[in-house]
């Protein structure tokens, strides 16, 4: 008992203690780190350590001051750096000098109440770009702060460290170079006061930011209020109505005067702006100089492309594609530099498409619609006061109405477009609402209206020469003779620009789309409608569907589809793998590419709408059910495609036998597999019935056929000499394999002939049937030279009955019925035969048949030689 007794009190002992041992173990391990950590000179974390309770000796004093003093110069080096604002002053006085400029030109406009839609949008544009510039300045500086904060916390706890490690040798009663520590003490002072003046100085900038952004924030608000009012008042009556004498007395010598104002307000030339955006212009006038010229140089007379208008219109074509592609490098451009780019572009693109127009009168409607365009918009950047603007959208209204009215019953006489008569029928019904509108007092109705259809006109025809000149262009490239030399670009050029231009159309319709929402919307750029809408949706059961979600789906789904497209055809064209590839396990790979490429998209469709794996633990499951109800053939054909796929016992091209029908493969699916008939009719055949039935392909491992002439010649002909004549003919065939070589046979005694084979091999089956007709062919003629003779069957007739009129036409008379028959017979048995068919046939005509009816023919063959 006592050793027992022993080894529990142990048992006890041992887990009383542990927790003290394991405490004093882990103190120990601490406790050795930090001497570790605090016994090498040249450490920094030691310094930085304030909590740190075993401090280095007095030995160590003189090595830590020196690495202070290093890693003070090195700071202050790193300070210089972050004070240095050369940059950054650069940037601030440019900001500063556009805010200057700015606020003389918001001072000079006056409330933005009383300002034009555009202006305000104009005016919006420059600040919000103002302000971005502030925020980049604002940012830079907010870093650099951080990285002081960053350094000042590291100077203090080193400042803290010299400071403990002084009282700790001082507790200790041990002598130190008290001087040393003095002199850490000021460099650190000096380091901590150096941080702090750059902070004051980075403080003092970043103030003076936020104050000018706040500003620009308030008027931007102010702004945005301007805005809002405005269009809550377009179904308001905002003005006098043309009845009223109070509109007439607006026009006075005050009014003419605000005009002169308001055009001299307008800044023409803006020199700053040039100066920022002045290679922008170079671009765009290299461009379409080097355009010009090289449609000029490769000008052709007869052309009937797309690209002919632009070889007619060099010039107009150069400065359009220019302006259009690089004028949205202008940020927040001014309202009157805006002007410039549409009267450039305006222009261009009214020469395009008045030469693209069918008529004269289509085009003296396009020309038509760019000067109203351009006369509104410079009503618009010269602020012409409310009175002359509605008196100019009367005129407008009461000679355009009219105008179209007649334009539409030209069009509708002449049976043009469905489009231009509707576009011309609602141009009629804006011109009216706006008229009615001016007339009543609803002039923002009236503007809105006027101007949002006029751009819109004009976004539709520059996104519709958009999209001809770059279905325009992809043709021209991809079909130019050195892009057709490339054997890809030759078989599949007209498909792969086919897909470019329907993703082309799509990216442009989505522009004009958010472009004519922008319009309609009064938002000031397409980016600012494109965040507004991109959230709208609805949501179904978790999954959030909004119109950025729709669009990144199917443009995910389209280059899925793109893709799989493309890596097939380069398959097919044998650019990607081996050459020497076969047909059939390169249609393979093809499908089973296909399947990847398309279930990588749907993953990607799935992600984009928020659907995540697990969820398709549900659908698995599902799935299982549907399966064991009623989808085992879909999914025996699925499984059954893979194995064909896979194991391939049929293959694309393959000639195969199925339920006796000569076919060839033309495609196998996901479920079933395609064949063609020798007849072109096409057979869908379940993938599982071509691997549980049998099915007999002919060209499986090779494409070798063998094919069998069959040949008959008479009785008492030279049988060698016929084989020698058959392995000759077969022999000089070229399409004939040499080897195995031709194998003639004789095979049997036929009842009219001696029967032969001819077994011949060919090295393609679809060869057979005309290798057999030319042997055929051949066979014949020379049977004929040798005067081998080909036997034909004989017969023998007997006739039953025939009409009396032929009988005595051909014999004679007709014979009584017990007298010698008409023809011989072979014996006396035939004799008697005849007789008794004779008396019963005349039997037959005494009950009613006459001369004329039908004769039966009776054939017997003989088996003689002919």
């Amino acid at each position: 008992m006592r050793p027992l007794l022993f080894i529990f009190y142990c048992l006890i002992f041992t887990l009383v203690c542990s927790p003290c041992w394991s405490a004093q173990e882990n103190n120990g391990t601490a406790a050795g780190a930090v001497s570790e950590q605090t016994s090498t000179p040249s450490s920094e974390a030691a310094d930085a350590s304030p909590q740190a309770t075993v401090f280095p000796g007095v030995s160590e004093v003189v090595s830590r001051l020196a690495t202070l003093n290093n890693n003070t110069a090195s700071t202050s080096t790193q300070l210089d750096e972050i004070t240095a604002l050369e940059q950054t002053k650069d940037n601030l006085d440019k900001v500063m000098e556009r805010q200057k400029t700015l606020d003389q030109r918001l001072k000079e406009l006056g409330d933005p109440e009383q300002w034009s839609f555009e202006r305000l949008l104009e005016t919006r544009s420059v600040l919000v770009g103002q302000l971005g510039n502030l925020k980049a300045i604002f940012e830079t500086l907010s870093t650099k702060l951080t990285t002081l904060d960053n350094l000042r916390n590291q100077w203090q706890q080193r400042k803290i460290f010299w400071v403990e490690w002084k009282a700790y040798l001082t507790k200790e009663n041990t002598e130190f170079p008290a001087a040393e520590f003095d002199r850490a003490d000021e460099k650190i002072a000096a380091l901590l006061k150096q941080i702090a003046d750059a902070s004051g100085k980075l403080i003092a900038v970043q103030q003076q930011v936020v104050l000018i952004q706040d500003g620009n924030e308030a008027t931007v608000r102010h702004i945005d209020t301007a805005l809002k009012n405005l269009r809550s008042q377009i179904f308001k009556k905002t003005a006098r109505s043309f009845a009223s004498s109070t509109f007439y007395a607006q026009f006075n010598t005050e009014l003419n005067q605000q005009v002169k104002d308001n055009f001299n307000l307008v800044q023409w030339y803006r020199t700053s702006y040039l100066h920022d955006y002045w290679w922008v212009t170079v671009m765009q006038l290299i461009l379409a100089l080097v355009l010009a010229v090289n449609l000029r140089k490769h000008r052709k007379k007869d052309d009937a492309s797309q690209w002919n208008i632009l070889f007619r219109h060099p010039w107009a074509a150069g400065l359009f594609v220019a302006f259009a592609t690089l004028s949205p490098l202008y940020k927040a451009p001014p309202l009157a530099w805006t002007f410039y780019l549409l009267v450039i572009s305006v222009i261009a693109a009214s020469i395009l498409v008045a030469g693209i127009v069918p008529e004269r009168r289509h085009a003296m409607l396009v020309w038509l619609l760019a000067f109203i365009y351009l006369i509104s918009m410079f009503l618009q950047v010269i602020g012409l006061p409310l009175p002359f603007l509605r008196l100019y959208l009367v005129v407008l209204s009461l000679i355009g109405i009219p105008l179209l009215a007649r334009m539409c019953l030209l069009s509708r006489r002449n049976k043009d477009s469905w489009q231009l008569i509707i576009g011309q029928r609602i141009g009629i019904i804006v011109l009216t609402i706006s008229l009615i509108a001016q007339l009543g007092g609803y002039s923002t109705l009236s503007l809105r209206l006027v101007d949002s259809a006029i751009k819109t006109v004009f976004v539709l025809l520059m996104v519709y020469m958009v999209m001809r000149l770059t279905q325009g262009g992809i043709d021209y490239l991809l079909g130019h003779p050195w892009v057709q030399s490339w054997k890809f670009f030759k078989i599949f050029g007209s498909r792969l620009a086919r897909r470019i231009n329907h993703f082309i159309v799509g990216a442009l319709f989505i522009y004009g789309m958010l472009y004519t929402v922008q319009i309609w919307g009064g938002s000031d750029s397409v980016t600012t409608t494109w965040l507004a809408v991109k959230d709208f949706g609805v949501t179904v059961g978790e999954v959030e569907l909004t119109l950025s979600t729709v669009i990144m789906v199917v443009m995910i789904m389209y280059l899925a589809f793109s893709l799989s497209w493309f890596m097939r055809s380069l398959f097919d064209v044998e650019i990607v793998g081996p050459r020497y590839m076969d047909s059939g396990l390169r249609d393979s790979l093809k499908t089973l590419l296909h399947y990847i490429i398309i279930s990588c998209g749907l993953l990607l469709t799935l992600g984009s709408l928020g659907i995540g794996l697990q969820s398709f633990a549900v659908i698995a499951g599902a799935l299982g059910i549907g399966i064991g109800f009623g989808l085992q053939n879909i999914v025996n054909n699925f499984v059954s495609g893979l194995i064909l796929l896979f194991e391939r016992p049929i293959k694309l091209g393959d000639r195969i036998i199925l339920d006796g029908e000569w076919a060839i493969v033309r495609k196998i699916g996901l479920r079933s597999t395609v064949i063609e008939t020798y007849n072109q009719a096409e057979i869908i055949v379940p993938n599982s019935q071509l691997i549980s039935e049998k099915v007999t392909n002919l060209t499986h491992s090779n494409s070798r056929a063998r094919i069998t002439i069959d040949v008959g010649v008479a009785y008492g002909e030279d049988i060698e000499r016929v084989l020698a004549i058959l392995k000759e003919e077969a022999k000089n065939n070229p399409t004939v394999l040499k080897y195995p070589e031709p194998s003639p046979l004789f095979v049997a005694f036929g009842a009219s002939s001696l029967d032969f084979k001819l077994r011949i091999w060919l090295e393609n089956f679809d060869q057979s049937l005309d290798v057999k007709s030319d042997l055929s062919v051949a066979i014949y003629k020379r049977f004929d030279q040798e005067g081998i003779s080909i036997p034909f069957p004989q017969r023998d007739l007997h006739l039953r009955s025939v009409s009396d009129n032929v009988w005595e036409k051909w014999r004679g008379p007709k014979t009584p019925v017990n007298s010698e028959p008409a023809f011989p017979v072979e014996n006396d048995h035939q004799a008697n035969t005849d007789n008794q068919q004779a008396e019963t046939e005349q039997q037959e005509g005494d009950s009613g048949m006459r001369p004329g009816d039908t004769t039966e023919i009776d054939t017997e063959q003989t088996g003689e030689k002919g």
